[in-house]
């Protein structure tokens, strides 16, 4: 059978893809937060499906290499009022119940309920903040939980003493631990990192209740000073043991932050600078709203089965490839794409959904990157499938000449096709 990819469309596709994935990074920063996780994966896959949907509309106005040319004569007001429902609109409705059934814990205890903050005031902070921000971004990070959750403080240098024992965030907790950091507001010592760390895990394991998560953010300005790399291992697996990620944060540009990257990953946690988190004062904010996340298209956090998971998210987003070339089809109005199409969004969901899963299992500090390589993935690999199946139909008879297959009945009239 002889092939009518338009490779054109295949171009055009991808530039599709990489503006979706541009647009919805934009929206993922600015309003993940603030929209509800299932309406945000719906609008993040319906832009793409538009976008796509619209790429390969212009790249056969252009060349109509797969419906021929008297489609664009004859079909193409049909197609565009087609595009809108076949792909956006459906797409960000199965998006939408993907993401709902994606974000029910089987685990109810996912939520994160405790908070250990372990904060560097050694001596080089005087120059990496001297205007005390992290504190700043402490009392945000109070400020927005509320009294079901409960917060330990530590400060830390050459070593770490507690601020703040584990309790129940009130008014007046929130109080005395401002009140507690005020005597370590001047810098002085080194980095001991090991013992916080121990510090930390240790008044979790020792005030542990049963159906609560913990977590830690730990924020520095540099590497360790002591001996935490001779005893990494050792030091990290009470963490991972009892599944307590550490989220760091690194507190000036151009450090040696590679101990910080390294337990964050170590951990399940995740790595910030202040050029990801742009406003230190709310950098711990948006770590503890991350964790209460579960994106198919971004990092999974909590303890449930990560197995199951990754098979769930594998294959809604090999049911959303096919979605989208399923809808490409129905804007062309035309049955003989359909099982190619539909075959290619199957191979291109199924690559794009181990793309965000093996991808984000090995780091989450290149989100944007596996999401950029998804969506490019989505928007080319099916139109590869673009075949025209006229070929094998019995009215074909090696002329132009052919009977169109169509979704609508104004259609089912025989058409002129050139492929040349």
């Amino acid at each position: 059978m002889k092939s009518n990819i338009n490779w054109l469309m295949v171009l055009i596709s991808a530039i599709g893809g990489l503006v979706a994935f541009i647009i919805g990074e934009i929206i993922i920063n600015l309003d993940q937060y603030s929209i509800n996780q299932s309406v945000l994966i719906g609008i993040y896959f319906g832009i793409l499906s538009l976008c796509i949907g619209l790429s390969c509309l212009i790249a056969e106005i252009i060349y109509p290499r797969i419906n021929g040319r008297t489609w664009r004569t004859s079909h193409l007001g049909t197609s565009f009022k087609f595009l809108i429902p076949c792909t956006l609109i459906i797409t960000f409705i199965a998006a939408m119940f993907f993401q709902f059934l994606y974000g029910i814990s089987l685990n109810k205890n996912r939520t994160i309920n405790d908070v250990v903050v372990i904060m560097d005031t050694s001596g080089s902070m005087a120059q990496t903040d001297p205007n005390n921000e992290r504190y700043d971004a402490l009392k945000n990070l109070l400020d927005s939980l509320d009294t079901s959750n409960r917060t330990s403080v530590y400060e830390f240098s050459d070593h770490t003493e507690q601020v703040q024992v584990m309790d129940y965030l009130t008014p007046k907790v929130n109080e005395n631990i401002m009140l507690g950091m005020e005597k370590y507001k001047t810098p002085t010592g080194q980095t001991n990192m090991k013992e916080a760390l121990d510090k930390a895990i240790e008044e979790i394991n020792n005030t542990k209740e049963k159906g609560r998560n913990a977590m830690v953010i730990m924020l520095s300005d540099g590497g360790d000073n002591f001996n935490l790399d001779t005893k990494f291992k050792e030091t990290m697996k009470p963490f991972n043991d009892n599944n307590v990620p550490v989220y760091t944060i690194g507190m000036a540009a151009g450090n040696n932050f590679s101990m910080l990257k390294k337990i964050s990953e170590e951990t399940k946690g995740n790595y910030s600078n202040v050029q990801d988190v742009k406003d230190i004062k709310n950098a711990f904010v948006k770590i503890y709203k991350d964790t209460q996340q579960r994106l198919l298209n971004g990092v999974r956090y909590g303890t449930d089965n990560n197995i199951f998971y990754g098979l769930l998210r594998v294959l809604f987003i090999t049911f959303l490839g096919v979605i989208i070339s399923a809808g490409v089809s129905f804007m062309f109005d035309n049955k003989y794409l359909l099982k190619g199409f539909i075959m290619g969004g199957v191979v291109s969901g199924i690559i794009a959904g181990m793309i965000l899963e093996i991808g984000f299992g090995a780091s989450t500090q290149l989100g944007f990157i596996f999401r950029m390589m998804a969506d490019l993935i989505i928007a080319i690999v099916f139109t590869l499938f673009a075949t025209s199946e006229i070929y094998k139909d019995k009215e074909y008879k090696g002329n132009t000449t052919f009977s169109k297959k169509s979704y609508s009945d104004k259609n089912k009239v025989n058409s002129l096709h050139s492929f040349d």
